[in-house]
């Protein structure tokens, strides 16, 4: 269904609502889970106004082109790069933005090729990771090419990425180390606690990453304030349950300042 709508002013319209939606439902039968919602539906709002015009934004993990969508609504000027493992999604994406960037691969430290499982109920659940203990029939293995991000994109412009790609960030940042350095974008981030296929210390390993290349890790709500961003406890804690939040933003110290004017600016906040 959400397929058939993004990409259209009734589709971007009815997400919206859906989205408000979701977040009455839980304030009302889940309310210790009403922070990590809301936190979730504003990093929606922000991702998709953070980026400076004229800039580039690369969304890894595009799925069916939902972010992607908001950003090109809301400044066409922006230069969009979308990187998708899954050739359906890819095709379906060629045909909605027929002038982007598009590339048909998974992403990490390494180029080759990699088996990828497709999860043929909740397609945004696919993975490199093969799940433990699936049912027959959820779950297609595909053969993927693995790539680089630093070898795809040579760009001096990259202002924002998107990263979701079901617990391979970190493996994704490995491989995109000269283009972090380079542009010194501001990064969104999915980070739950995955049951399959995660080591136990890959979320130390991902703090450990942001801050050894200088970036404050910061949940959403704290991106429009004075915030030096998640110790490492800090960010571990937040993974548990109820969590604070889906999506993070590392944000480059030197740039602390900037996005943090840039999101009040968003969000209608006054700037003292």
């Amino acid at each position: 269904m959400r397929e058939k709508v993004v990409g259209n002013p009734i589709g971007r319209i009815a997400l919206f609502l859906r989205d408000k939606l979701r977040l009455i439902h839980t304030a009302y039968f889940h309310p210790e889970s009403a922070g990590k919602s809301a936190n979730d539906h504003l990093s929606n709002v922000l991702i998709a106004r953070i980026c400076q015009s004229n800039k580039t934004f690369i969304d890894i993990g595009a799925h069916i082109g939902s972010i992607l969508s908001q950003v090109l609504y809301v400044d066409p000027s922006i230069k969009m790069i979308a990187v998708e493992a899954i050739p359906a999604k890819v095709d379906a994406l060629k045909r909605l933005y027929p002038s982007i960037e598009l590339h048909n691969c998974a992403l990490g430290d390494f180029s080759g090729e990699v088996p990828f499982f497709v999860n043929t109920r909740a397609s945004g659940c696919s993975s490199l990771s093969k799940p433990a203990g699936n049912k027959a029939g959820e779950v297609v293995e595909i053969t993927v090419p693995m790539k680089k991000l630093d070898d795809l994109v040579s760009s001096n412009d990259v202002d924002v990425i998107k990263i979701d790609v079901e617990g391979a960030e970190l493996s994704v940042l490995r491989g995109a180390t000269t283009l972090l350095k380079k542009n010194r974008p501001t990064i969104m981030f999915e980070s739950v606690l995955q049951s399959d296929g995660e080591s136990a210390h890959a979320k130390e390993e991902l703090h450990d990453f942001f801050i050894s290349n200088n970036y404050a890790i910061v949940v959403p709500n704290r991106l429009a304030h004075h915030d030096p961003g998640l110790s490492k406890e800090g960010f571990l804690e937040s993974h548990l349950y109820p969590r604070r939040t889906t999506n993070y933003f590392a944000i480059p110290q030197e740039r602390r300042v900037e996005i943090r004017d840039r999101c009040r600016k968003i969000l209608n906040i006054a700037i003292n």
